[in-house]
Parts: C-alpha cells; sequence; structure tokens
C-alpha cells in the first residue's frame, strides 16, 4: 500500500477537489445539458490566474473558450458508441459563491453554466445510456498530486421527473435507462433562474453517493493512507487500532461537520500542511519515542490531528452537498462520515494483518531486552515508520508548493 503512493502517483490525490453539477434532460429526440465548470478548472485550463477571472472581460472571454474544453471532456456513450456533444450558450453564476471575490476559495465555489446538446436515437424502448467525463485529467495540482473533478450528475424527463443520479467522478461512468417515449414536441432550451441548476441528491440516492463520495476520497487519498499506515505499524492489538481510527473518526467527523454547515473554516494553505506534518510526526513518533506511541497520548494525537483531517475532509464535501438547512444536510454529511470510516477499516484491517505477520511476537512491535535497557524496535516499524515518514514529507513539499 506504502509502494503505490510512490509508484502510482497518478491515482492517489490530497485535497484538491472541484465540484462542478451535470443536469440531463432527456427529451424524445436529444439530450439537454447544463453543465458548471469552477471559475478554478477554467483558470488551470486556460493558464490563467484566477484572480484576473474577477474582471468580466477576462471572465467572458475565458469562459467561451473553455467551452470547447468542457464538450470535450464529456462522454455520453449509447452501446458503446459515443454521442456528439454541440456547445448552445453558456451563462454566469457568479452569484453561486457565498465567498467575497478576494477569497482563496471564491474561484473554486463559482461557476459558468454551459448549455449543450446531443441527439438521441428514435427508442421505442428502454434505453441505456452511459454518462462520464475526464475533467482536469493529467493536470497537476501540485506535483505528484492530481486534481479531482466531480460532477453531480442528475438526470431528469422533460417533467422534471428524476431518471438518475450520482456523484460522478473522472473517469468512473454511470448508467441511466432511459424510458421508452412516444414522439413528443422538443421542451425549451434550459434558462437561467431558479432551476439554473439541478435539484439536490435526495434520500436513499444521496446517501449511497455521499457514502461512496467519502470512502473514495479515503481510499485515493494518499495522505490518509500514509497516516493510518503509520498508526498500524505502531499498534500493538487490533483493538488498540481500532480504538485509535474510532477516536481519529469521532475528531473528523466533528470538523466535517462544522466546515460542511459553514459554521467553521480554514484556507487550505494551512489545513494541507498540518495534515502532511501529522503524517511526519506519527511516523516518527513510532521510530523515536515508540514507547509513547503504546500510551493513551496517541489516542490524544489520533483526535487532535483527526480534528485537523476533518477540515481537509470538508475541502471534498462541502462543494457537493445542496444547499439548505442542517437538517437537510444531515443525511449527506452522516453518509460521507460512515463512507470515511469504511475507508479507514477497509484499509486499516488489511495493513495491521500485513505488518503483525511480519513482526515476531504477534502483537508486539519491539523485541524484548535486557533490563534496564531500551528495548529494540523491530526493523519492520523501524523502516516503515521511516518511509511514511519520507512519505509524508513529500506531501508537506507538495502542500508546500501549493500554497
Amino acid at each position: 500500500m506504502l509502494l503505490l503512493g510512490f509508484l502510482l502517483p497518478e491515482i492517489a490525490g490530497a485535497h484538491p477537489f472541484l465540484h462542478n453539477s451535470w443536469w440531463t434532460v432527456a427529451e424524445s429526440n436529444r439530450l439537454v445539458l447544463r453543465v458548471t465548470a469552477t471559475l478554478r478548472e477554467i483558470a488551470v485550463i486556460q493558464k490563467i490566474d484566477p484572480a484576473s477571472l474577477i474582471r468580466p472581460d477576462s471572465l467572458h472571454v475565458a469562459a467561451s473558450n473553455h467551452a470547447a474544453y468542457v464538450v470535450g471532456q464529456l462522454h455520453i456513450d449509447i452501446d458503446g458508441e459515443s454521442l456528439p456533444i454541440t456547445f448552445l450558450d453558456y451563462q454566469l453564476l457568479l452569484d453561486d459563491s457565498p465567498e467575497p471575490e478576494d477569497s482563496s476559495q471564491y474561484p473554486d465555489l463559482t461557476h459558468v453554466a454551459y448549455d449543450l446538446e446531443c441527439p438521441l436515437p428514435t427508442r421505442s424502448q428502454a434505453l441505456p445510456v452511459r454518462f462520464s467525463h475526464s475533467t482536469l485529467r493529467g493536470h497537476a495540482y501540485a506535483p505528484g498530486i492530481p486534481w479531482e473533478t466531480y460532477h453531480i450528475l442528475q438526470v431528469t424527463d422533460p417533467s422534471r421527473s428524476t431518471l438518475g443520479q450520482a456523484i460522478l467522478r473522472s473517469g468512473t461512468p454511470h448508467l441511466v435507462t432511459l424510458p421508452a417515449l412516444v414522439d413528443a414536441p422538443p421542451m425549451p432550451l434550459l434558462t437561467a433562474g431558479p432551476d439554473a441548476l439541478p435539484p439536490p441528491l435526495e434520500g436513499a440516492t444521496a446517501f449511497k453517493s455521499f457514502l461512496r463520495h467519502g470512502l473514495h476520497h479515503v481510499l485515493t487519498g494518499y495522505d490518509h493512507l500514509l497516516f493510518l499506515v503509520a498508526l498500524a505499524l505502531a499498534s500493538v492489538s487490533w483493538r488498540r487500532l481500532l480504538g485509535i481510527i474510532a477516536v481519529f473518526t469521532a475528531a473528523h467527523s466533528i470538523t466535517v461537520t462544522l466546515a460542511a454547515l459553514g459554521w467553521v473554516s480554514l484556507p487550505p494553505a494551512v489545513v494541507e500542511p498540518i495534515i502532511a506534518g501529522s503524517i511526519v510526526f506519527v511516523a516518527l513518533e513510532n521510530v523515536l519515542a515508540p514507547t509513547r506511541s503504546q500510551r493513551s497520548s496517541r489516542l490524544v494525537v489520533a483526535f487532535a490531528f483527526g480534528l485537523i483531517h476533518g477540515l481537509g475532509f470538508a475541502g471534498g464535501l462541502r462543494e457537493a452537498l445542496p444547499g439548505g438547512s442542517p437538517s437537510q444536510l444531515a443525511i449527506p454529511i452522516l453518509a460521507f462520515c460512515i463512507g470515511v470510516e469504511l475507508g479507514h477499516l477497509a484499509v486499516g484491517a488489511p495493513l495491521y494483518g500485513i505488518f503483525r505477520a511480519a513482526v515476531p511476537r504477534a502483537g508486539s512491535p519491539t523485541t524484548p531486552a535486557p533490563a534496564g535497557s531500551t528495548p529494540a524496535l523491530h526493523p519492520v516499524i523501524r523502516w516503515g515508520s521511516v518511509l511514511t515518514a519520507c512519505g509524508g514529507a513529500g506531501y508537506l513539499w507538495a502542500a508546500l508548493q501549493s500554497a
């Protein structure tokens, strides 16, 4: 697992998340699409300073130029055959962002909406359609850290009844079955206004989508993987590891909830280096203070760093959440936190098994020593922790570079 973090950086990410929406209305003879792109995405692709997009003239030019990129990164397939997508128009949704224009989050939370369409074959029976995208694939947030762009996919019929919905990550398709339709007149094109963005995910679909979102956030985030490696290396029993993970989960759930509700906020330039530093700290504590890593102080460390990690988790959640009251956000936040915990267990349990199998006298990270001397740390623990600290140092460097 640790080697994957070094050898396959293209599949791992920290917290460079951008969230777009992809609303599709399935008419009788075409799909009408409204797809949003953040100002950050536009700036990355157009290779311009995000601050320049505050000026209306620069924003319109960049938004218009970005339309071809949006069209090229969306993929709609029927039986393996791609449907052509045509650009129609774009709308500026500058009121979509609660952040002031001088905020570092403004380019990430402010969107431009693109109206597109693609033809549909005549269908007298249900038609399976596969939706996917490759937005920002191949573009690095920082050395070794790729962007992660999600689309909140919502497919409806002309009456706006939901046919399918999902949180769609780059490269992962979602299949929606369109019902058979008799000939019907085309619906008017989507227009800006109250319906400029699709309705939020709700109910069981929201729970499943955000559960998967939290699980994927852990399984593809090498910062989380490295932190789990550091914890598993020093755990003397599976009960202790589960206890530490539970404490860590409780802490990050607190700050995830507070940050997602907008009650607590720290800029990524502060959060990311601290998260990276937590990896280095825990890994080096395994080596330099192995006895202390077995004490209750490790639970305190896990809780304290869990609070900071929660702010990083929130960066991948906040933009995907629907607007509304705290009660409307309860299901997505709960599902996301459960997904994160399942991700921790899915990674932590196998890691613990592997490390304990490699260490003689199962459950002991040290080799017995004569009375009065310091126990010798087992090489698996020592060098595994050193490599983990190196990985955390690399992440720290990347976080500081992108700050």
